[in-house]
């Protein structure tokens, strides 16, 4: 008689680690007294942003200020100096990683969960034929008819075995493959990296934005850029749009937004 052995895959746990996202750094800007204009300037098509859904966004982005102040300081302009522009690197490039790697890594758990079942299921069939063959032997050996019908489950079960090996190896590579990936974004992690910034220097003035997940985001990204713009500063509310580091979601100015606004620009 033989015996399949499946071997349970080993799996390394993903451990995905995130760098710290702030806005760029902003040179001196000129007080709101007049709206600031703004354009779009480069669009990366890496982005999968057309230039019609980057300014939908951009309105609604200048629109936080509009309402902030009671009268429009925020403009489009199609013949504006200062360009909203998406620069694709390196940063938006890992920040897509990241997200593919937590959406394989579901349908990784997933696929270990389905195998744990397989393996367990395998087990009861085996432990089973062992039963048979193990009582048959007790009382002196098998009849044609059972010899016949054991050979049978025999043949099954080798086949589940060696069809549940191969699973395992499968899902054994994309395992592999998946820590790979891991191990690219991880080479990020801890670094402090800028999702935008608004530059004014003797070239003219711009706002690039590096990256985003959602047009939420780059609402946000923008929303804070346009602070820049129009001359403001950051501040200590974590929840701020002008706070340094981009850790909220919140696209309403907050109290400390809005008195640093109203001390720029007057009520």
């Amino acid at each position: 008689m033989t015996r399949s052995a499946v071997h349970r895959a080993i799996v390394v746990g993903v451990l995905v680690a995130a760098g710290w996202f702030v806005y760029g750094r902003y040179e001196a800007a000129r007080p709101c007294a007049q709206p600031i204009y703004y354009s779009l300037g480069t669009v990366d098509p890496r982005f999968e942003v057309s230039r019609a859904e980057l300014q939908s966004v951009a309105a609604r982005a200048s629109a936080i200020w509009n309402r902030a102040q009671g009268r429009p300081i925020v403009l489009y302009d199609t013949n504006a100096s200062l360009k909203v522009n998406l620069i694709y690197d390196e940063r938006e490039a890992n920040a897509k990683l990241g997200v593919d790697i937590l959406a394989k890594q579901a349908a990784t758990d997933q696929e270990r969960a389905t195998l744990d079942a397989q393996q367990q299921q395998y087990t009861i069939v085996q432990n089973d034929y062992n039963s048979k063959v193990a009582a048959i032997n007790a009382r002196g050996g098998a009849t044609r008819k059972e010899s016949a019908q054991l050979a049978t489950e025999r043949y099954a079960l080798e086949s589940l075995g060696s069809a549940l090996i191969a699973e395992v190896r499968a899902y054994n590579a994309k395992l592999t493959a998946l820590n790979n990936a891991v191990a690219e974004y991880n080479k990020l992690a801890g670094h402090t990296l800028e999702e935008g910034q608004y530059v004014r220097d003797a070239s003219g003035e711009r706002i690039n934005i590096f990256e985003f997940i959602g047009t939420t985001q780059l609402e946000r990204v923008l929303a804070h850029e346009f602070g820049h713009a129009l001359g403001l500063g950051h501040n200590d509310d974590p929840h701020a749009i002008m706070y340094a580091q981009n850790e909220s979601g919140n696209l309403t100015p907050t109290a400390a937004d809005l008195a640093a606004l109203s001390a720029l620009c007057g009520t």
